[in-house]
């Protein structure tokens, strides 16, 4: 059975990555986690884990069927936290299987919203219970918290879409948070973007020019001293393996070519953003090679645009402010400010079907016909693809 899969972010308190759930849904179906995709997800996950994961735990959630059929055991127990995030009664077998799965030493994630004796049967296996935050009213997400918190476990917060969520529930006290706050605004309201940051994200934009010459790429990078200095750094560094030693950006450019060069510097003058997330950075390469990939089905599409539309997607995250203020600010094409603002063009469309998949928002996952299956390994390429070159630029 063909199945989509995406990962997700769980953030610890400073907002550094803890692991990823994984979510899940079989081609055809209309509900996620049926005991197929369920089967077929594993199938996969246990070959191919660390190219989703990385050195990170991930986080599944099984159905009844999946729990009683043991669909995770080819899995390396210290890389997943199995969740059960459905109600259930204390003499269930669900309930049986769950305590002989802690008692085992795996570790587990459940519904902070179980009811009392069924959370006792729990707590003193150091669980992982997880609430949604739209789902409760504050007072009532402060109480249950409080009631929570009296015993030993780790407390998640889910569907944290926003900044002003987070605050909340970082003033509580959860350990952990998930939800789509990291590539939004963290604005209340539209501020100036501070300087060095429009300037910033110029050298950025410019980067992306198709047709930016080779003195143009120079000049860009060698009037930021500080990424002159990275670029030049990881060039001579044993990871790149260059024949000769590099001594200016013109030098790198003509070793290594514009287009690799560019895609460093790219990667460099994000990460410079110090007060954003690393995983933001991340989730931008991520987009950037997604939709790169996605355009290369198309015939003469300009791999460029959809490259840079990906890589920008996030800018209004970066600048704190609306998209049509951060792209206002950008010498960018008009098909990419469109890609960006309107999610219209085949630029639009590739951004749109990226931000789907990255959402698990599998009813969107289109692309001009494209068949499911080739879209889920462009997402697996595209993160392996971020993992080495953040890794190897950033290490």
């Amino acid at each position: 059975m063909d199945f989509l899969l995406s990962r997700h972010p769980i953030f610890k308190t400073k907002i550094n990555v803890a692991g990823y759930e994984i979510r899940s849904r079989a081609v055809g179906e209309k509900s996620t986690g049926t005991p197929e995709a369920e089967r077929s997800m594993f199938s996969m996950l246990s070959d191919g884990l660390d190219q989703i994961v990385g050195v990170h735990p991930c986080f599944i959630g099984l159905t009844s069927e999946g729990l009683a059929e043991g669909v995770w055991k080819g899995i390396p127990g210290d890389k997943v936290v199995l969740g059960y995030f459905n109600d259930f009664n204390p003499g269930d077998k669900v309930a049986q299987e769950l305590l002989k799965l802690a008692g085992a030493g795996s570790r587990i994630a459940l519904s902070g919203l179980l009811k009392p004796d069924c959370l006792d049967l729990f707590v003193d296996r150091s669980p992982i219970l997880k609430l949604d935050v739209t789902a409760i009213a504050p007072d009532d997400l402060e109480r249950t918290f409080n009631e929570l918190r009296r015993h030993k476990v780790q407390l998640l917060a889910d569907c944290v879409d926003t900044y002003d969520d987070l605050e909340y529930c970082q003033s509580l006290g959860f350990d952990l948070y998930q939800g789509r706050f990291i590539a939004r605004s963290a604005a209340h309201e539209e501020k100036q973007i501070p300087v060095n940051r429009l300037t910033m994200m110029r050298a950025l934009s410019q980067l992306q020019d198709p047709e930016l010459l080779l003195p143009d790429l120079e000049k860009t990078i060698s009037l930021d001293a500080a990424l002159s200095y990275k670029l030049l750094s990881y060039a001579n560094s044993a990871a790149v393996s260059l024949p000769r030693k590099v001594s200016s950006v013109g030098h790198a450019v003509r070793l290594i070519g514009v287009q690799m060069i560019r895609t460093w510097a790219s990667v460099l003058l994000l990460s410079s953003v110090d007060d954003k997330p690393r995983e933001l950075m991340t989730i931008s390469l991520v987009r950037a090679k997604m939709c790169e990939r996605l355009s290369e089905s198309l015939k003469g599409a300009q791999k460029d645009s959809f490259f840079s539309a990906g890589l920008l997607s996030v800018i209004d995250a970066l600048l704190d402010c609306s998209m049509e203020k951060a792209v206002g600010q950008l010498p960018l094409t008009d098909e990419v400010k469109n890609a960006l603002i309107h999610q219209s063009g085949p630029v639009g469309q590739a951004l749109r079907c990226t931000v789907a998949y990255e959402n698990a928002d599998w009813d969107n996952v289109q692309f001009y016909g494209m068949s499911p299956a080739p879209i889920r390994e462009i997402y697996m390429e595209s993160i392996a693809w971020a993992r080495q070159l953040s890794s190897g630029l950033l290490s």
